[in-house]
């Protein structure tokens, strides 16, 4: 409620940007409501958010320069100076649209961070959760699900390219089903396949709406809400003054990812002075 940070992990890495980005179909109309979330502290706490939109119920992110350069400007504005490393988690987008996204989002963050003074390292992944793949672990005669944090980057992965699956969670009952990343893009000199595969699974301990582990890093977790909720229920890009809250604002209300907050005005005898009462829950 009072904006601090609930939890955080240990990630050593200093001026990093995480990203998060996601798609969802509103409902209201054929758009489709691309969410852009990126974190602005090396606690991965605070971010910045934005909206785009596109025609035709697209999963293809039309605007993404735009959002990666004010996502930058912002961070500069913070820390008076750009990150050294940017890592970028694409949710949303099946096996059959990956060429897309390497030729067109790729494609438009390169040209937002080829305008900064200094080239940062750039990482980018797709995230993808409906997966046919399954894992078991040999316990004497019988099998069992894996613990969370099982990586498994070799036999069962592609030779001509750079991906891994990750089970970041424990179940109690079935069969654990792991996430699987597709590394399109890993410029970077000073980190190697494994940094990402852990920074992956830390990212999924602080989504903030559950104690646990999620399936996917915590700012594509956010970037979804923050595409569902304008997709469902707004149907209009949020105030830019709430950019760097999580908070949207709909004519005079204010809606927040992590929860929701709402103002309610208690009038008392004549000779008292109104009070406002504010109230939040938490939106699964």
């Amino acid at each position: 409620k009072l904006g601090g940070e609930l939890w955080s992990v240990h990630i050593p890495m200093k001026n990093v940007m995480y990203v998060g980005i996601d798609t969802y179909h509103d409902s209201g109309s054929q758009r489709s409501v691309g969410g852009f979330v990126a974190s602005m502290n090396d606690l991965c706490t605070r971010f910045f958010s934005k909206t785009t939109w596109q025609h035709a119920k697209g999963e293809l992110i039309d605007q993404l320069e735009v959002c990666m350069t004010d996502a930058l400007k912002q961070y500069e504005s913070i820390h008076n100076r750009f990150p050294d490393r940017i890592i970028v988690f694409r949710d949303g987008v099946g096996d059959g649209q990956i060429v897309a996204v390497k030729e067109r989002e790729l494609e438009d963050i390169k040209r937002s961070l080829s305008r900064l003074p200094s080239k940062p390292e750039l990482i980018f992944a797709v995230v993808t959760k409906r997966i046919q793949q399954r894992f078991f672990l040999t316990q004497g005669s019988r099998l069992v699900n894996p613990g969370p944090g099982t990586i498994v980057d070799t036999t069962v992965t592609r030779k001509e390219c750079f991906d891994f699956f990750l089970v970041p969670q424990s179940v109690g009952q079935g069969t654990v089903t792991p996430t699987h990343y597709n590394v399109l893009e890993f410029q970077t000199a000073s980190l190697t396949a494994d940094h990402i595969q852990k920074i992956a699974y830390k990212l999924c301990h602080i989504y903030y709406n559950w104690t646990g582990t999620i399936r996917v890093p915590a700012v594509c977790q956010y970037a979804h809400k923050l595409a569902f909720l304008v997709g469902q229920s707004i149907h209009r890009d949020p105030s830019p003054d709430l950019s760097h809250l999580l908070l949207l604002s709909v004519e005079g209300d204010t809606h927040l990812l992590l929860g929701y907050i709402f103002t309610i005005n208690c009038y008392l005898p004549p000779q008292h002075t109104p009070i406002n009462i504010s109230y939040s829950f938490i939106l699964s």
